[in-house]
């Protein structure tokens, strides 16, 4: 009686974790289509919404250590600039939005390495485009012993899709998918 149980349980979570995803993936789509409807207006408080976060996590206790992780949403939202600048707003939201993903990834608390990768993967609802600093192993799972997939070489540009405490889930350009640690990558 226990095993059907169980059995149960665990079918029912998978059945929300579907309807999670797919809900997830329906509210990016919808903030998507929003992006691509930014006016000056939309594209200025999202920009400026980013630089207040941002000066609060430098305000923030530790934030001395973690100054090389926060230079990497600086440098995404100052690139916001140029197109803010050239009238597309959709593309300076689009860059504002990967700025906020990384800051609300170094607002996370920060857990040991053990807890941090038991944790559910937050993906993010845009890829975050950035580029490997040195040569960095591509793992398979978010944590320094997991093996490696392949070994991604200096420069090689990769998109972020999701994180799971100080892992990023990285697409690789060669089409390989795996695991960097977030203080091997920078923005581009």
């Amino acid at each position: 009686m226990r095993e059907a149980e169980l059995r149960e349980l665990r079918a029912r979570e998978r059945d929300q974790s579907k309807a999670l995803q797919a809900s997830v993936q329906q509210a990016t789509r919808a903030k998507a289509k929003l992006r691509r409807l930014a006016t000056q207006a939309d594209a200025a408080s999202s920009i400026a919404e980013v630089e207040v976060a941002l000066d609060r996590l430098r305000a923030a206790p530790g934030s001395d250590a973690r100054a090389a992780s926060i230079a990497v949403p600086q440098r995404i939202i100052e690139s916001a600039a140029t197109p803010f600048t050239q009238g597309d707003y959709d593309t300076a939201m689009d860059r504002a939005a990967q700025a906020e993903q990384l800051v609300a990834m170094l607002q996370q608390p920060h857990a040991s390495a053990k807890t941090a990768t038991r944790g559910p993967e937050v993906p993010f609802d845009l890829g975050v485009a950035l580029r490997v600093i040195e040569d960095s192993n591509l793992r398979r799972q978010p944590r320094r012993t997991a093996p490696v997939h392949a070994v991604l070489p200096r420069g090689t540009m990769v998109i972020a899709r999701g994180y799971r405490g100080s892992w990023l889930r990285v697409d690789a350009g060669n089409g390989e998918t795996g695991w960097v640690h977030r203080s091997l990558v920078d923005a581009p």
